[in-house]
């Protein structure tokens, strides 16, 4: 947090966590996105994605390790602008 500077344009972030993690305190994550969102200018969003009873990532579900990889992709493609995904040709 030290490097975050008052007055800087920031990309779209977002900041992913679980509320049980053994290795990173998410304390840390949400002090990381609030002094994120605080001296950010500009319109790009700050977000923290914060998984509920996960650790660092062992032992989550299939489902679960699914469903924050779309949020990724999607928070990612979305603010890279792109509003539709090309067809596949099976």
């Amino acid at each position: 947090m030290n490097n975050v500077k008052q007055g800087t344009q920031y990309p779209a972030t977002m900041v992913t966590t679980g509320d049980h993690d053994d290795r990173v305190v998410p304390a840390h994550s949400f002090k990381f996105a609030a002094e994120l969102q605080e001296k950010q200018t500009g319109t790009n969003p700050t977000l923290i994605r914060i998984d509920i009873n996960a650790g660092h990532g062992a032992g989550k579900s299939v489902a679960a390790t699914i469903q924050e990889n779309v949020d990724i992709q999607a928070f990612t493609l979305y603010n890279m602008g792109v509003t539709e995904l090309p067809k596949l040709n099976n």
